[in-house]
């Protein structure tokens, strides 16, 4: 199953999936820097490739995600973890370095976004709703919706790997 739901008003995205997996599982796809790495990224953009990852799932913890993308471009998100509900909740602002090159944590540009991850048990199925926020413009919650797409269909993908 998976809905998508597009807002105007607030300009807001919501993607909701049912993976073949419980929720340990999906909870650590997403909070574990080994995993997260095996599947994210490289589909948030074609053609591109993961660079690196750097990830502290914890309450104030930071994530920096560096993706190279097929015209050399580097695309780098980074963000703060807001809130970190072990297997019920996961909550994190999303932003993008202006120069995503190097190797650490760099100046970045607004908005700042923010991402919410509900997951849900059901039975031997995790139920996972993602919520995007706070975008400067229709034009990137469409491109938002592409990216988080492609990533949701590699998690599925991935999920029964492990």
């Amino acid at each position: 199953m998976s809905t998508n739901k597009m807002t105007e008003g607030t300009i807001k995205l919501q993607l909701t999936r049912v993976f073949d997996a419980p929720c340990e599982l999906v909870w650590r796809a997403w909070t574990d820097v080994n995993q997260f790495s095996r599947w994210f990224g490289a589909a948030a953009c074609e053609g591109s490739s993961l660079k690196s990852v750097k990830m502290d799932a914890r309450t104030k913890g930071k994530y920096r995600i560096q993706v190279l993308r097929a015209d050399g471009e580097f695309f780098t998100t980074v963000g703060v973890y807001r809130e970190v509900k072990p297997l019920e909740r996961l909550v994190f602002t999303w932003q993008f370095e202006k120069d995503g090159s190097g190797n650490e944590f760099g100046e970045v540009e607004p908005p700042e976004m923010l991402v919410t991850l509900e997951f849900k048990a059901r039975g031997k199925q995790t139920e996972l709703t993602l919520t995007h926020e706070k975008f400067a413009s229709v034009e990137s919650r469409d491109r938002h919706n592409l990216g988080w797409t492609r990533c949701l269909n590699e998690l599925s993908a991935f999920l029964p790997k492990q």
